[in-house]
């Protein structure tokens, strides 16, 4: 919940600092409710694959942090493809708005992991 927690709250900040800077606003199409759930749902979908590895291989291969890298660079693709509806200004530059937030997930729990994985 914490890597949630903490994507969502720089995901906005970075919307609201991407937003002013460039004059800008997303906000119909990415509001800030949508940005904070999209975070903890993207963070409790790695815990759940995390625990779930565990439960069924009796520890996490080594290998999900770089399926979990692979997996969050392909979905920084989906926003080049959304067709924004034609009265939103500079259309052009959403991708450089969400792109960055779908890698934030995965950042923040390969940050945080080491944390909270205890040697046993």
């Amino acid at each position: 919940m914490a890597t949630g927690l903490m994507a969502a709250a720089l995901s906005t900040g970075y919307a609201v600092f991407y937003q002013a800077a460039l004059g800008v606003d997303f906000s119909r199409v990415a509001p800030v409710a949508a940005i904070i759930s999209a975070n903890i749902v993207a963070a409790m979908a790695i815990m759940l694959a995390c625990w779930l590895l565990e439960r069924w291989k009796g520890a996490v291969p080594r290998s999900f942090n770089a399926w979990l890298v692979l997996f969050s660079v392909l979905s920084a693709g989906i926003p080049f493809l959304v067709d924004l509806p034609l009265d939103i200004p500079a259309p052009e530059l959403f991708p450089g708005l969400a792109a960055p937030m779908h890698l934030l997930p995965a950042l923040i729990w390969l940050a945080l992991q080491p944390w909270w994985t205890v040697k046993k």
